[in-house]
């Protein structure tokens, strides 16, 4: 089972990466192998949509592709500019480099190469909080919305450049590029000097600017502009905020594809996100654009996912009755609040993942019920895969065992751990061991209610549910016992080790936890994505419950 059963034709959509050089046809024959009746249909509504998408009159020879994050968006331009799906995140094809969707708590605006005659320097990505989307949201997908959305920017807490290097450039000349860049944009050449200064320490420390490293502008409104070099801060320049932005955003901004990139993701999506009938027929017939029936077709509610196993294969630890109250009773009531609320909250609700739902802080403070409610559906999924009803239990191998040996000394350790952590918890919540990706370590932490270790960067690689309704039919207050049965019997370490891969970057494996934020990606965006893996594929386009 994978998460298009959970999210069956929702927004909800994936945010991590995936490898490159994946063709659709070994796609199709793995398909084919695992469930052809099912993998026909949806070839076959893959046929409808691609006909609508490459078929129908455009005043490009291409028709635009579709946005993961909001299947009614486009991610192309009449001039062929691309920026293609990797995950739900952006993806600079001129460069093939991601940006994710998020910057903590910001949100990406849009991506762009900038290039210094045939070569390609670096990428960009922009982030900034929500409420400066909101003022460009209903205006028309044209260059003249930047004026609006410049303006709006200027009362962000922070916006964020992030200049990913494609090329090879010495300290020096890095500066010396971002420098000519600001200076006509400002009457403070003090400031200019200062920032440019900063970008040569930073850069200099690691020799050169090559590629793949990171250089972070955050733009704030106090006027500064902060800068950081692959993640570590370097200083701040005064004054140069609203000049930083205009060097990406003005009429003659660096980067014409980032701008382009900016307007299709920032622009005309509100009208186009209401999933009524009506509104798409309006839009439908006004456009010809067959985006619209695209995006009509793909966003559907929440479904309660199967589970992995039959509701009797976690005996004698859980029982039948216990798992189907759980299951049935109470994951179905968090997806039917989600559900609700997501239906009620319009466009500005249906266009988030359910991981920029669960990792965002400022939404957790400002819409307590939907944060809670749809982190309860992520928890719950993720440790119904974290049992299994054969072969559970034990102690794991591997890279696993390694990893666990190496950050607690022993398994012994870090079960006690986690034990510990479970039992002294006051109230309901969820036992994590996680993946900290900046300290490189295993980290356990038990959170109360719906908390989730995505919130603060930490990756998830097991859980256990320390909520009453998870054991109390079975063990009553006798939380050890229960703790006990989990791992003796029950633990999934094969979807453990398989999680901690992929949080350290050993590869995306089919079934791990970036499932839990993923759905299957409308095919039609998945032909133009160079970037899907091959298994991960079949399982997100393909396999359904």
């Amino acid at each position: 089972m994978t998460l298009r059963n959970y999210f069956t034709g929702s927004n909800f959509l994936p945010m991590y990466s995936y490898p490159a050089n994946v063709k659709l046809s070994d796609t199709i024959t793995m398909a084919a192998k695992k469930r052809t009746r099912r993998a026909a249909a949806s070839l076959s509504m893959a046929a409808l949509l691609i006909g609508l998408c490459c078929f129908s009159s455009s005043s490009s020879p291409l028709a635009p592709m579709v946005d993961a994050a909001d299947p009614k968006r486009f991610l192309g331009t009449n001039n062929h500019k691309f920026w293609s799906l990797r995950g739900g995140s952006l993806v600079d094809t001129a460069t093939k480099i991601n940006f994710d969707d998020n910057l903590g708590s910001l949100s990406l605006y849009g991506v762009g190469v900038r290039k210094k005659g045939p070569i390609k320097v670096y990428s960009v990505g922009m982030y900034s909080d929500e409420s400066a989307k909101s003022s460009t949201a209903s205006l028309p997908k044209n260059k003249s919305a930047l004026t609006t959305l410049r303006k709006s920017l200027k009362s962000s807490k922070t916006t964020s450049f992030l200049l990913k290097m494609n090329f090879k450039v010495g300290a020096e000349k890095m500066a010396d590029a971002i420098a000519e860049s600001v200076d006509p944009r400002t009457s403070d050449k003090g400031a200019v000097e200062s920032l440019k200064q900063l970008i040569m320490d930073g850069v200099s420390a690691k020799g050169a600017a090559t590629p793949g490293t990171m250089l972070q502008f955050d733009c704030l409104s106090d006027g500064s502009v902060k800068v950081s070099v692959d993640g570590k801060a370097v200083g701040s320049a005064s004054g140069l905020s609203e000049p930083f932005c205009d060097v990406f955003l003005d009429d003659n901004g660096v980067s014409p594809a980032f701008r382009e990139s900016v307007v299709e993701n920032c622009c005309g999506v509100a009208s186009t996100s209401s999933s009524s009938a009506t509104s798409t027929a309006t839009h439908s017939s006004s456009s010809h654009n067959p985006i619209h029936i695209i995006g009509s077709l793909f966003y559907h509610k929440l479904k309660l996912p199967k589970l992995p196993y039959k509701y009797n294969a976690l005996q004698p630890i859980i029982s039948e009755k216990t798992l189907r109250a759980h299951h049935l009773k109470h994951n179905a009531k968090y997806i039917e609040t989600v559900n609700q609320i997501v239906s009620e909250g319009g466009a500005s609700l249906k266009h988030l993942s359910m991981e920029q739902i669960v990792k965002n802080k400022a939404l957790k403070e400002s819409n307590t019920v939907l944060y809670n409610n749809a982190a309860q559906c992520w928890n719950h999924l993720f440790f119904f895969r974290c049992m299994t009803g054969s072969g559970g239990g034990g102690e794991p191998k591997g890279l696993l065992a390694k990893t666990i040996r190496r950050d607690f000394g022993s398994f012994d350790n870090l079960r006690k751990e986690m034990e510990s952590s479970s039992i002294k918890a006051f109230g309901s919540g969820w036992t994590w061991l996680g993946y900290d990706k900046k300290e490189k370590k295993l980290v356990v932490s038990t959170m109360t209610g719906a908390g989730n270790p995505l919130i603060e960067g930490i990756i998830p690689i097991l859980v256990i549910d320390m909520w009453e309704h998870a054991y109390y039919l079975d063990y009553q207050d006798n939380r050890k016992e229960y703790i006990n049965g989990f791992f003796d019997r029950l633990v999934n370490w094969k979807y453990a080790q398989q999680n901690l891969k992929h949080a350290m970057g050993k590869g995306i494996v089919p079934e791990t936890v970036h499932h839990v934020s993923h759905h299957g990606l409308p095919l039609v965006a998945a032909l133009f994505s160079a970037n899907l893996a091959k298994k991960t594929a079949v399982h997100m386009l393909f396999q359904q419950s």
